[in-house]
C-alpha cells in the first residue's frame, strides 16, 4: 500500500513539474570574429588600396600611394538651398470649457539642405567589380520660432552661412560614413565584437531545469568571453560539448503539442543554432533552423538561422576559407609627411602653375597674360598678373585692379565679365573687404555662367549667382534677402509672358542654385 502511495505521488510530482510555466528569458553574452566581404581580393599581397581622401579605409587593406589594387576616387558635389519659407503657426488658448480666451501667432524659417557625393572605384584584379555611386543627404531645417515675421527672417538670413556649413558638414560625414560601410562589406576584413546575442534561458525558477538551465548558461558565457577575432574556435567547441549534449537531451523529454513543450524545444533548438553559428558551423545550424520552424512556436527564428546560416556559407565559399577567426593586418604605407608651411609658400618658379589669359580694358585694349591659378580666386577685385625678366624668368606679380576691365578670357574659354550689383556677404574667397565700405553695388568681375537676350546670369565669388535682365543697369544677388525671401514670385515676375514658365515656378520646379536658373533661364530664352 505504501509503494503504491509513494508511486501515485512521484507521478502527480511529475506531471505537476511538466506543467510549470516556461517562461524564458534574455541571456547575453559576448563573441569576437571577422566579418567577410562579399567581393573579396583573395590574395594577401594585393590588399591595397589607394584614396584621394583620408577619412575613407578599407579593413585588412594597406593604404599605398599609388598602383592600390583598389583605388577609391571620391568628390562631395556641394550642398544645395532650397527655397526659404517663413511659415505661420498658430496657437490657442483654451479654458475649462473648450472656449478660445487667446490667439498669438509665431513664425519659423523652413528651409532644404541637400548634398551628393560621388564615389568612383576601380578594381584592378576584377574589372567587372568596378563602379561608380552617387550618394546623397538631404534634411528639412525648421528654425526657432519667434513672434514676429521679420524676426525668423532676419536670424536665417543672418545665420543661413551657419547653418548652411553645419548641414553641409553632417552630409559630408553621413556619406563617408556610408562609403566606408559600403567599402569595408564588400572587400574589407572588419574584426568585429558584441556582447547584444543572446540565448534563450528559463526563467522561472520553480521549474525544475532551472537550475542546470542556468548552470548550461554560465558556461556558454564563460567560453565565449574567451572568443578572439584571431584565435581557431576549436577549444571553445571542446568545452562546449557538454552543453550540446545537455540541450540535445531535453528535445525528447518535453514532446507533445502544448505550448509549454514547445517552448522548452525552442529554448534548446535556438541556443544550439546560436551556438554551432559562432563556432563557425553554418551546416548545423541551418539543421536546428529548420527544426525551430517544425516546433511552430517561432517559426521567424529558424528561418532567420537560416538566411544567416547561408549567407555565412557564401562568404566562406567566395572567401575560400571555412572559419571567421584570424589575424587582420591594416596598415598605411602612404608615410606621407606634412612639409612644414613656410616650405610650401616657397614655390619654386619651375613649380608655377599659370593659365593664359586676355585681359580687355575699358579702352578695348587687349593683353594676353599669364595668371597662377591659386590667384584667379581674387579676380573679382583685382588681377594679379605674373611679370618676367628679359630672359623669361618670372619674378613677381603685378596687382591689377578689376575694375579697369571690362572682361577676362581665359584660354581653357572660361569668360569673366564686369558687372555691377550689390553683393550680399564677404564669405568663402571673397577678398578685399574694404570694397564694401563704398555701399551700394559696385563692379565686379564675374564668371559668365549664361547669357541671352532675355537673362544672363553671372557667379561671383565661386558660391554667389547674380541675375542681370539687359537693358538693367545693375545686377541682383540670388543671395539678397529679397531674392531669396521671394525667390517663388521673382521667379514668376521673371517668367513674364512665358506661361509655361511661370506654372513650374509656381509649382516650385526650381531651386535657388546656379544649376536650377541656368535651366531656368534658358527655357526663359526658347520660350515664345
Amino acid at each position: 500500500m505504501y509503494k503504491k502511495i509513494t508511486l501515485a505521488f512521484a507521478l502527480i510530482t511529475y506531471a505537476f513539474s511538466f506543467s510549470q510555466n516556461a517562461n524564458l528569458d534574455r541571456e547575453y553574452f559576448e563573441v569576437a570574429y571577422v566579418k567577410l566581404p562579399s567581393k573579396p581580393i583573395l590574395e594577401d599581397s594585393k590588399r591595397t588600396y589607394t584614396s584621394n581622401k583620408r577619412a575613407i579605409s578599407i579593413s585588412g587593406f594597406s593604404r599605398v600611394k599609388s598602383n592600390g589594387t583598389i583605388d577609391v576616387n571620391y568628390t562631395f558635389n556641394g550642398t544645395n538651398i532650397g527655397n526659404v519659407d517663413i511659415i505661420k503657426t498658430k496657437h490657442e488658448t483654451k479654458d475649462k470649457d473648450g472656449k478660445v480666451t487667446s490667439t498669438s501667432y509665431t513664425y519659423a524659417a523652413h528651409n532644404t539642405y541637400s548634398s551628393s557625393g560621388s564615389l568612383s572605384i576601380n578594381n584592378s584584379v576584377v574589372l567587372e567589380n568596378s563602379f561608380e555611386k552617387t550618394y546623397s543627404e538631404k534634411d528639412d531645417y525648421v528654425s526657432s520660432s519667434f513672434k514676429s515675421y521679420k524676426q525668423a527672417q532676419d536670424y536665417y538670413n543672418n545665420n543661413r552661412y551657419n547653418i548652411k556649413k553645419t548641414h553641409s558638414t553632417k552630409h559630408q560625414q553621413n556619406i563617408l560614413s556610408s562609403i566606408n560601410s559600403s567599402l569595408n562589406s564588400t572587400y574589407g576584413y572588419v574584426k568585429s565584437s558584441t556582447s547584444n546575442e543572446n540565448f534563450w534561458i528559463l526563467g522561472t525558477k520553480k521549474h525544475p531545469e532551472y537550475p542546470k538551465h542556468m548552470e548550461a548558461y554560465e558556461t556558454m558565457k564563460a567560453a565565449f568571453s574567451k572568443m578572439k577575432y584571431n584565435e581557431s574556435t576549436a577549444d571553445l567547441k571542446a568545452e562546449l560539448e557538454p552543453v550540446i549534449d545537455y540541450f540535445n537531451s531535453l528535445i525528447p523529454v518535453y514532446e507533445g503539442p502544448k505550448k509549454k513543450m514547445k517552448k522548452m524545444r525552442y529554448a534548446s533548438y535556438y541556443n544550439l543554432a546560436k551556438i554551432y553559428y559562432y563556432l563557425d558551423m553554418p551546416e548545423e545550424s541551418k539543421i536546428f533552423g529548420q527544426k525551430l520552424i517544425d516546433n511552430d512556436y517561432d517559426k521567424s527564428d529558424g528561418k532567420n538561422f537560416i538566411r544567416i546560416s547561408d549567407n555565412l556559407l557564401s562568404k566562406f565559399k567566395a572567401n575560400e576559407t571555412d572559419n571567421r577567426h584570424f589575424e587582420v593586418v591594416t596598415e598605411d604605407l602612404t608615410n606621407i609627411e606634412d612639409e612644414p608651411e613656410a616650405e610650401e609658400e616657397s614655390v619654386s618658379d619651375n613649380k608655377l602653375e599659370l593659365v593664359k589669359a586676355y585681359l580687355i580694358s575699358k579702352a578695348g585694349d587687349t593683353t594676353l597674360v599669364d595668371m597662377e591659378t591659386k590667384d584667379i580666386k581674387q579676380i573679382a577685385y583685382e588681377l594679379r598678373t605674373v611679370q618676367y625678366t628679359t630672359d623669361g624668368t618670372p619674378i613677381g606679380t603685378e596687382v591689377k585692379s578689376a575694375k579697369g576691365f571690362n572682361e577676362v578670357l581665359f584660354v581653357d574659354g572660361t569668360h569673366y565679365k564686369n558687372i555691377a550689383f550689390k553683393e550680399s556677404s564677404v564669405k568663402g574667397d571673397a577678398v578685399n573687404a574694404g570694397q564694401l565700405l563704398l555701399g551700394g553695388s559696385s563692379e565686379k568681375l564675374c564668371k559668365i555662367l549664361y547669357e541671352s537676350e532675355k537673362l544672363n546670369l553671372y557667379l561671383f565669388n565661386n558660391e554667389e549667382t547674380v541675375i542681370f535682365t539687359p537693358g538693367s543697369k545693375k545686377g541682383k544677388s540670388t543671395l539678397s534677402t529679397g531674392f531669396v525671401f521671394g525667390f517663388k514670385k521673382n521667379l514668376i515676375k521673371l517668367a513674364e509672358g512665358c506661361a509655361s514658365l511661370i506654372e513650374k515656378a509656381e509649382n516650385k520646379e526650381f531651386k535657388n542654385t546656379p544649376e536650377d536658373l541656368i535651366k531656368f533661364a534658358k527655357e526663359l530664352a526658347s520660350c515664345e
